[in-house]
């Protein structure tokens, strides 16, 4: 315990920036781009993102490595783009500002018997057991857990909507070639998993905070603590050597089921190892699953806007070239035509009746509205009524996605407002800040609102939508991905696949 004590309370601090300027030295794959990066989500709250080279590694244990299992059979892998991936799982603080800005409730919390917590000797089911109350403490450092792999990727389209920037779980080879950072022992640090990594014989029943173990070379805190998602199906390794691999058939082996990697505070310490591998259903929801991500290297800028159709036909562009043509709305000239001074003019005298007439016209209008405006000022013909000090809000249409609404307003940036909205029968309240960007201002909700709207501060209902894609928008995520066959399907990879 001295020496797990060291790692939680020295090993945070000084113990990882060493780590991390000797894991960059040794590995001179790193030196080109910038190696950390934060990635913010709102208030102080962000993710420290690792950039991971391009390169190839050995995946898989070799047959004498102790602990191995059966389904580690060692193959060589090219990794060929650069990634970015974050530091750590991602934490219960980071998972709270996604909830508190998205409404998102997990599917422990909308099921009807909850998730599988800690009773204080084993798992087990009941409604109280959320990742509100996994059956032990957590503070905002420990990582997130009772979360299904659904779960992580609502929390994964968030960040891209809200960074521009890809962003998935990682894939299994992504995974452990982060995890092992270069390295070829059974544990990335060197040692056994007791002096490193927290397991069932040593967690104490429960998580710790995510910084509590050493970093890796590369600069990660990855391994134990809790089983992290994966975005393959669990099937046996090909035996070749392969290119970007992600498994996305599911159904090689004995039911569809996720990958899991790193092992966890309740399981043996030989599934901490870099090469250990585990599976479960998509919708588990157990205390000692997590998460982390992986994001693209790239920021991509979302699409322009679709510009307004022009509706003044004056403003139509013609062609210099071109002969000389009347616009509609444009009425061509008469020819004119010398009078015959001799006889009556029918046309002049009809011209000198308007020039009388219309100055008469126009003295009665403003007479009349200067009369109209003395009733109701009181009898002052010539004070002109003030504008309203409480001036609405404009007006903004709401426009319905698959997994949440746009709100494009014009209101100022910063604006405060209440966004209400239903799905799945489910009334919710929402209050935030008007920060809006090119397409206006995002509010997921993780499934299809059956309707939306805006509320002022002063309680006003600016404006309703009812009515599924009123507006053929798109955002980056559908802009970039095809449809998804269900909740569970995996997203492309960052690259392409072998598969």
């Amino acid at each position: 315990m001295k020496t797990r004590q060291y790692h939680a309370n020295q090993g945070a601090v000084g113990g990882c920036v060493a780590a991390l300027l000797v894991g960059f030295a040794a590995f001179p794959k790193l030196e080109a781009a910038e190696p950390l990066e934060r990635l913010g989500l709102g208030g102080d709250v962000g993710i420290d993102l690792v950039l991971i080279r391009a390169g190839s590694f050995m995946q898989g244990s070799l047959g004498d490595e102790a602990g191995r299992g059966a389904d580690e059979t060692a193959r060589l892998v090219m990794i060929t783009h650069d990634y970015y991936m974050s530091r750590s799982s991602v934490t219960r603080g980071q998972w709270e500002r996604f909830v508190a800005e998205t409404g998102y409730r997990s599917e422990a919390e909308t099921g009807t018997s909850g998730g599988y917590g800690w009773d204080g000797s084993a798992l087990v089911q009941k409604k109280q057991f959320t990742w509100r109350n996994p059956g032990f403490p957590q503070t905002s450092e420990h990582p997130i857990c009772l979360v299904t792999y659904p779960d992580a990727e609502a929390f994964c389209n968030w960040i891209i909507k809200k960074t521009q920037r890809e962003t998935m779980l990682p894939t299994e080879a992504q995974w452990e070639y982060a995890c092992r950072a270069g390295t070829t022992t059974s544990w990335h640090s060197g040692a056994t998993a007791d002096e490193a990594y927290w397991h069932k014989g040593n967690s104490e029943n429960g998580t710790h905070p995510v910084n509590s173990e050493p970093v890796n070379p590369w600069g990660l805190f990855i391994g134990g603590n809790v089983s992290e998602w994966c975005l393959d199906w669990y099937a046996p390794y090909q035996t070749v050597s392969v290119t970007d691999p992600l498994q996305d058939n599911p159904n090689l082996s004995d039911k569809p089921r996720r990958v899991l990697r790193g092992g966890s505070w309740l399981r043996d310490a030989k599934n901490t190892r870099s090469a250990a591998r585990y599976r479960a259903d998509p919708r588990s929801r157990n205390a000692d699953i997590g998460f982390r991500i992986v994001c693209a290297v790239e920021v991509v800028a979302p699409p322009p806007p679709v510009p307004k159709p022009q509706t003044n036909l004056t403003n139509v562009e013609v062609d210099p070239a071109m002969p000389a043509q009347v616009l509609p709305n444009e009425r061509q000239a008469e020819p004119m035509h010398p009078q015959s001074s001799v006889g009556f003019a029918p046309v002049g005298l009809f011209s000198g009746l308007l020039c009388f007439l219309i100055p008469i016209g126009l003295i009665v209008l403003i007479v009349r509205f200067f009369m109209v405006q003395g009733k109701k000022q009181a009898g002052n013909p010539f004070v002109v009524q003030a504008p309203p000090q409480n001036k609405p809000l404009p007006r903004s249409p709401v426009r319905i996605m698959d997994d949440g609404f746009w709100i494009l307003g014009d209101w100022p940036a910063g604006t405060p407002l209440s966004v209400r909205y239903m799905t799945r029968g489910v009334s919710s309240t929402m209050d935030l800040f008007y920060q809006p960007g090119p397409q206006g201002q995002f509010v997921f909700t993780g499934t299809t609102p059956e309707s939306a709207s805006v509320v002022t501060s002063g309680g006003e209902t600016e404006s309703d939508s009812s009515l599924a894609h009123p507006l053929p928008l798109r955002s980056f995520e559908d802009a970039h991905h095809p449809p998804s066959p269900g909740p569970s399907s995996p997203r492309p990879p960052i690259f392409p696949s072998a598969y």
